[in-house]
């Protein structure tokens, strides 16, 4: 299933590469007052093998390339979105909801879950943006996204889980699609030629719930939650 879903990203992308029809994201993303806020459960790839930020990193220097002015997650906010709980609106504030009680079902899924393994293997893409494609190791991303569901439902708490699609991809966003594409057909053929690369794998123990704008910049991101399914430490 997840395969497929990378498959009809990919589709879309060789469509738009053919006809140059792309979807730019030109008007927010390097806005500073941009007031879009979220709340998300995530982790960040920073944490585990470092050999795949560096073949991450060889990546989008090579498509930098031929697409300077685009935008390129940095290294150290690239991350596994575990769920989006309430997705970015413009103007949230988390004086709105009760972080405390948000925090505590965010502590309670992750303590029923094992660590998370993710296998990378290729590149897909759609007319905005290009992603990395994990893949889960085992059941544990799939087992805590339905824990963190079912209890922040029962609690009653706002939420808007699921509400664009439901989540079920490992992917991680690498570069997002600002200015208009140079040459499509070329980016289509470099990315081609990473349809199958293999990154590798990382175990992710430690995760986070985070109050975030929509690209989860650092600057911006505030923790409200963290803690490791390992030692089930909290902060």
């Amino acid at each position: 299933m997840i395969q497929s879903i990378y498959d009809q990203m990919w589709q879309r992308f060789e469509l738009a590469s053919a006809h140059n029809d792309f979807e730019l994201d030109s008007h927010l993303i390097d806005v500073a007052n941009d007031s879009r806020r979220g709340i998300t459960a995530l982790a960040y790839l920073k944490q585990g093998n470092s050999l795949i930020l560096d073949e991450i990193m060889n990546f989008q220097e090579t498509v930098r390339e031929l697409e300077p002015n685009q935008y390129y997650h940095p290294l150290d906010e690239l991350h596994l979105t575990v769920l989006s709980v309430i997705s970015c609106v413009p103007k949230f504030e988390l004086s709105e909801i009760n972080v405390h009680k948000y925090a505590e079902i965010f502590f309670s899924a992750l303590s029923t879950i094992q660590q998370i393994e993710i296998k990378y293997s290729g590149v897909s893409a759609s007319p905005n943006c290009i992603v990395l494609q994990g893949f889960p190791a085992n059941n544990a991303l799939e087992e805590f996204r339905n824990e963190l569901r079912t209890q922040l439902s029962d609690a009653g708490l706002r939420v808007t889980i699921d509400s664009r699609y439901k989540l079920v991809t490992a992917h991680s966003s690498l570069i997002r699609f600002k200015t208009p594409i140079s040459d499509g057909q070329q980016l289509f053929k470099l990315c081609k030629q990473y349809r199958n690369h293999d990154f590798g794998s990382v175990v992710l123990k430690d995760f986070e719930l985070v109050y975030n704008n929509w690209y989860q910049n650092l600057a911006v991101t505030k923790s409200l939650a963290r803690g490791s399914v390992l030692d089930q430490q909290r902060v």
